[in-house]
């Protein structure tokens, strides 16, 4: 397919008004060019022949008026010889006349004068053998001839009527198409002016889509499937506009994780000493109390371990809002999803999940911070064996896969490492909500992992994508993406 740039649609677009003005405007002058010939064909080409032929005819008409009187004498003889004298120079000056029409009219009158030049000579040769007779024998000759002259200009005559009428046939055939041209050439301008205007107005789309992104509507977009500059700078658009959308996310992430962070810190400080104080004296409770009072015994052992929890709580806390900078190195995943695999197998086993592990050969390193991607596999990893906890054991079945994926740039590919379940799986709706800080389905949870997990992924480059429900209708598909080294 042909791809045009606006510039040269529009190029494109007048050349072809000019080109149908231009058609309108030399046929015109054309058909004005050629009624003018045909005029000076009958004006001074034919008309003219004829008139001499009609006074060829005068003289004839004279001649055998005088051969036809007795009474004159030899002033008939000198009359008539002044008349053949007269008839036979204005034989050669037609005959010349013709002569010259013939080498400049068009073929088809040429073959015309070609006939007549036929007859002209018979004409002439008539006139010879009339005037070698004695006059009261060449009666017979001279009304020969007169009858010549007159087919001669008879057929001048019906030629002239006939390139009359053709003339005006030519001049209604030329004006109509004139007319048309005209009009075509307006109805291409017309045409134009439209397509002109339809390769603009996305341009105006363009321009209420900006408006709408100055106003903070990063979601807008506009159509761009067009291979023009207009199509460009539509994509373009919608490139910038996602940059936007995904630049806001990330900066109300990072202000939500910031205050949540602040927030867990000093919550942290205000509790962390004191847990650790009620956990000890609850400890000492519980050894100071008598085997026998097993009751009171139970309820301190209660506080200590409730004590651990919320410590615990806390230690998540502080993890989340002192979360550093990852220190980037080259890292081999299939060797990080081996060593976690053979880590979480007794884990994992004791929940009843079996575990398939697909790692694709020869995958390329990714730059990342081993301990924090290895706390982010763990944390996806035991979120999906939980996931399957309402399933029966035989059921439950957890796929752990690394492969090449292009998702995060077209021209670099990244790894992708995807963790499937074959649990419930999550809405569409709550696709968007895993990600925040402290939202959580999970009974006794604190929504933190997730949100600490895209933080982390989010500062490697990469992404964390989810799939729910599968193909199967259940199921979940978590997918980290590291770009390479």
């Amino acid at each position: 397919m042909l791809r045009l740039s606006i510039r040269s649609k529009i190029l494109l677009g007048f050349v072809v008004v000019l080109l149908t003005f231009g058609a309108a405007t030399v046929y015109g002058a054309w058909a004005v060019h050629t009624l003018g010939q045909q005029l000076r064909l009958v004006a001074l080409g034919y008309s003219n022949l004829r008139l001499e032929l009609q006074d060829q005819q005068t003289i004839q008409a004279n001649l055998l008026r005088r051969l036809l009187d007795p009474d004159k004498g030899r002033r008939l003889s000198e009359e008539v010889a002044a008349d053949r004298k007269l008839r036979r120079l204005r034989l050669q000056t037609t005959q010349q006349h013709v002569e010259e029409l013939r080498r400049s009219l068009p073929i088809e009158d040429a073959s015309f004068l070609e006939q007549v030049e036929v007859r002209l000579r018979e004409l002439s040769e008539l006139y010879s053998a009339t005037d070698a007779l004695p006059l009261p024998s060449s009666g017979q000759g001279e009304e020969k001839a007169a009858r010549l002259l007159q087919q001669l200009s008879s057929s001048l005559t019906n030629k002239v009527i006939e390139v009359v009428n053709a003339g005006s046939r030519y001049e209604k055939r030329a004006g109509l198409l004139t007319v048309v041209l005209t009009l075509a050439a307006a109805l291409c301008s017309l045409v134009v002016l439209l397509l002109v205007q339809a390769t603009l107005r996305p341009l105006r789309r363009l321009s209420e889509s900006a408006k709408e992104v100055a106003r903070g509507n990063y979601r807008e977009r506009v159509q761009a499937d067009s291979p023009d500059e207009v199509g460009v700078l539509g994509r373009e658009f919608n490139a910038m506009a996602a940059a936007l959308a995904e630049r806001e996310e990330r900066l109300r992430r990072s202000e939500q994780l910031a205050a949540v962070g602040k927030m867990a810190a000093q919550i942290t400080h205000e509790i962390r000493n004191p847990l650790t104080s009620i956990g000890l004296n609850a400890e000492l409770l519980a050894d100071d109390f008598a085997a026998d009072d097993a009751e009171a015994r139970k309820v301190a052992q209660a506080i200590v371990k409730e004590v651990d929890r919320l410590t615990d709580i806390t230690e998540q806390y502080l993890r989340f809002a002192r979360l550093p900078e990852p220190r980037l190195e080259p890292a081999e995943l299939n060797a990080m999803l081996t060593s976690l695999h053979g880590f979480l197998q007794e884990e994992l086993g004791r929940r009843g999940v079996t575990v398939s592990l697909k790692l694709a050969d020869s995958l390329p390193k990714v730059m990342a911070d081993d301990n924090q991607l290895r706390q982010v596999l763990l944390n996806l990893i035991r979120n999906a064996a939980e996931s399957m906890a309402d399933k029966p054991t035989s059921e439950r079945l957890l796929t752990i896969a690394s492969r090449v994926a292009g998702s995060i740039s077209p021209e670099k590919p990244g790894i992708a490492v995807d963790i499937i379940d074959n649990g419930p799986g999550i809405p569409k709706d709550r696709h968007r909500q895993i990600f925040e800080p402290f939202f959580t389905t999970k009974k006794g949870g604190t929504g933190l992992g997730l949100a600490l997990s895209l933080e982390v992924i989010s500062r490697h480059g990469g992404q964390i994508q989810v799939q729910s429900p599968l193909e199967s209708g259940h199921g979940t598909r978590f997918t980290v993406e590291l770009p390479i080294t």
